[in-house]
C-alpha cells in the first residue's frame, strides 16, 4: 500500500427507574488538566517474552481473522492503493464466510483508511493508503486512557524527529530532495503556503530517513501535535525563525552531517515546546484528547 503524505459534557444525575429513593450521585471525571503527580489512567499492560498478553486472549471474532487475511491478500497480491479488490460475492466464495461478516471485516479496515468502498455500479472494495492520520487517532486512544499528558506528546516528537533528520544523512537522493528547502523563502508566507512548505518540509526528512516504522510512528505523532496543539497555539511570531531553521537543517542533512544534524533538529523542537510551555502551561498538563 503506498503511504499517505498527511470532549464530552460532564455526566449528569440520574433518577432510579422507579422514581423512588435518593438519586445516584454522577461519575466523577478525571481531572483533565494534570499536575506532577499520580495520573488518572488504565493500567499499561504487560507483555510476556512471548509476545503474548499477560491476560489471557480473548477469542478472535470471525470479521477480524478475515480482515487480517484481506490484508494479507493485499500484500502477497502486490496490491496499491487504488486497485480494486474482488467483488463481495466473490469474497465470500473466497474466505468461506457470510456476507455479515465479510461487511464487518471491511468496516475494520475501513475505518482505519486501509480500503474504500465505492458506491453504485462499479464500485466496490478498493485498497486504500496507509495513512498516519489513521495511526494518529488510534493512538491519541490509547494515549488518553493511559493517562498521557500532550507534555509527554512534546517529549517524544523531540525525540523521534532528531533521528530522522540523523537518518536522512544516509539518503543517497537526499541532496535532490531537500532542494526546495534549502534556502528560507525571501516573502512572508501567507497561512496556506506556510503549512505547505513546514509539512513539505518534515514529510520529506521521514522518507529520506528510510524506515517506514519511523515515517508511519513519526508522522502519527507530528499529526496529534498539529492537530491538538498547533491548531489552537501556532506561534506565528516565531514562523520566520522555524523557516530559517529548516533551511540550515536541510542544509546540515545534505552535508551528511549526522551529528549536527541531529543536534540541530533537536534545538528546533525544544524551541517551539520551550514557548509553548511558556505560553500555555496548562494546555501541556492536558491529557491528550481522543477525537
Amino acid at each position: 500500500m503506498d503511504l499517505e503524505h498527511t470532549e464530552g459534557a460532564e455526566d449528569s444525575s440520574m433518577a432510579s427507574e422507579t422514581g423512588d429513593g435518593p438519586r445516584p450521585r454522577p461519575r466523577p471525571r478525571p481531572p483533565r488538566s494534570m499536575g506532577n503527580g499520580d495520573r488518572p489512567g488504565m493500567d499499561v499492560g504487560n507483555v510476556q517474552a512471548s509476545g503474548t498478553s499477560t491476560e489471557r486472549r480473548r477469542t478472535q471474532k470471525t470479521s477480524e481473522r478475515v480482515a487480517i487475511e484481506i490484508v494479507h491478500d493485499i500484500m502477497a497480491d502486490g496490491l496499491r492503493t487504488g486497485d480494486r479488490l474482488p467483488l463481495e460475492a466473490a469474497m465470500v466464495d473466497q474466505y468461506r464466510i457470510s456476507r455479515a461478516s465479510l461487511r464487518e471485516a471491511l468496516r475494520l479496515l475501513e475505518v482505519q483508511g486501509l480500503i474504500r468502498l465505492k458506491p453504485g455500479p462499479g464500485g466496490g472494495p478498493v485498497v486504500g493508503t496507509v495513512d498516519p492520520a489513521n495511526l494518529a487517532r488510534t493512538s491519541a486512544l490509547y494515549f488518553h486512557l493511559s493517562g498521557s499528558l500532550y507534555q509527554d506528546l512534546l517529549q517524544t516528537q523531540a525525540l523521534v524527529e532528531p533521528l530522522c533528520g540523523q537518518l536522512a544523512c544516509d539518503h543517497p537522493d537526499r541532496a535532490e530532495a531537500l532542494d526546495p528547502f534549502t534556502t528560507a523563502p525571501d516573502e512572508p508566507l501567507d497561512e496556506a503556503g506556510y503549512r505547505d512548505v513546514t509539512v513539505a518540509f518534515h514529510r520529506t526528512i521521514y522518507e529520506l530517513a528510510d524506515n517506514p516504522v519511523l515515517t508511519i510512528l513519526s508522522g502519527a505523532v507530528t499529526h496529534i501535535v498539529t492537530d491538538h496543539v498547533v491548531a489552537t497555539m501556532d506561534p506565528v511570531e516565531l514562523r520566520p525563525a522555524i523557516l530559517q531553521e529548516h533551511a540550515e537543517i536541510a542544509r546540515v542533512i545534505v552535508a551528511g552531517d549526522h551529528m549536527t544534524a541531529r543536534r540541530l533538529m533537536t534545538e528546533h523542537f525544544e524551541r517551539q515546546h520551550r514557548y509553548y510551555a511558556e505560553h500555555w502551561p496548562s494546555r501541556l498538563r492536558q491529557l491528550i484528547e481522543w477525537r
